[in-house]
């Protein structure tokens, strides 16, 4: 797909820039691809990977991908290449998440990819930050209208809340969230109200790594098969099914998710509660970032890619589904 006088976009179960020699996340090894975040649905073993440092670190520890393969890029420092210049920006996903900006130097055409991102601060990830932009890339995963999440001090009173019940009733708080972002969240905001806890062993292992890289949090102390009393357990959604966990008596359970939105969450995930905790921009923020951003021309991605699309073009933005399955509205009267 392209805009005339714009950066080209391609797609064919990737997001490909010919005119940059880029990709965009892509699933498949590519010569040269930008990776956002360290999250498996985003990683593959590229030949040149442009990332931001800490996303280097994390791809190096979880994935045991050669550093020789990395190409860190430092936030907001722009680098040339090959008559384009190429500016990370915070993604406020997960640590080290980013979005990419690219400016063409001799036409002056620009594109932001945003990746997974949210506008939304929290205690543990770098707030997002953008720059305008002709062609706007963006994630679209809450791109409903139902998808509106509470304030983030609601949400961290509902984990505390949660939390302290379950301590009260003598029980054990188990919190689920991926182990890489959620779960580190998730500590920073027990570790703020005083509120000791436990970690599954890839959980603790993500937290060091991003301790490593600055993160502010304690040191995780390993869940291996009991949970003192007065203490939670943090763990990943796959890990209720572990038998080590399902060991234990007398447990509560509360998935971290922004999908609690939706009502029945809790019978989805087989919990005892849901808790609108997420690390994706919510529908207000989607609209925010356009009008942060400015584009002239829109892509959707990842989620509701058609819905928003037609959403953006009811706001007068030219606005389409990267997967071209868009339906034109008409007027009528």
């Amino acid at each position: 797909m392209s805009f005339d006088g714009k950066i080209r976009v391609e797609y064919a179960r990737d997001l490909h820039l010919p005119d940059v020699g880029l990709w965009l996340d892509p699933h498949r090894s590519k010569p040269f691809a930008f990776v956002s975040h360290a999250h498996s649905d985003h990683v593959a073993r590229h030949q040149q990977i442009l990332c931001s440092p800490i996303t280097a670190h994390l791809l190096k520890v979880r994935y045991r991908i050669s550093p020789e393969r990395m190409m860190p890029c430092e936030f907001f420092q722009a680098r040339s290449i090959a008559g384009f210049q190429f500016t990370l920006l915070p993604a406020g996903h997960i640590a080290g998440s980013a979005m990419i900006h690219i400016n063409c130097l001799n036409s002056g055409a620009t594109l932001l990819y945003t990746g997974d991102y949210k506008l939304r601060s929290s205690r543990t990830v770098e707030t997002a930050s953008w720059l305008k932009a002709d062609t706007l890339i963006m994630e679209s995963t809450f791109g409903l209208p139902r998808y509106v999440l509470p304030p983030a001090e609601e949400i961290e009173k509902q984990i505390v809340t949660f939390v302290s019940d379950t301590l009260d009733r003598g029980d054990t708080p188990i919190l689920l969230g991926y182990s890489l972002g959620k779960a580190q969240e998730i500590a920073a905001i027990l570790a703020a109200h005083d509120l000791p806890f436990l970690s599954t062993a890839s959980v603790a292992a993500m937290t060091e790594a991003c301790r490593k890289m600055g993160m502010s949090l304690p040191e995780a102390a390993l869940f291996h098969d009991h949970v003192p009393l007065g203490f939670s357990l943090i763990a990943p959604p796959q890990a209720v099914r572990q038998a080590a966990v399902a060991r234990l008596p007398r447990r509560r359970s509360a998935i971290m998710t922004g999908w609690a939105i939706d009502p029945g969450a809790r019978f989805r995930y087989r919990t005892d509660a849901a808790i609108p905790l997420s690390d994706h921009a919510d529908y207000p923020d989607l609209l925010r970032t356009v009008e942060l951003v400015e584009p002239k021309n829109i892509l959707t991605v990842h989620g509701s890619t058609r819905e928003l699309a037609a959403a953006l073009r009811q706001r007068n933005h030219n606005a389409w589904s990267i997967h071209g399955n868009d339906q034109l509205e008409f007027p009528l009267g």
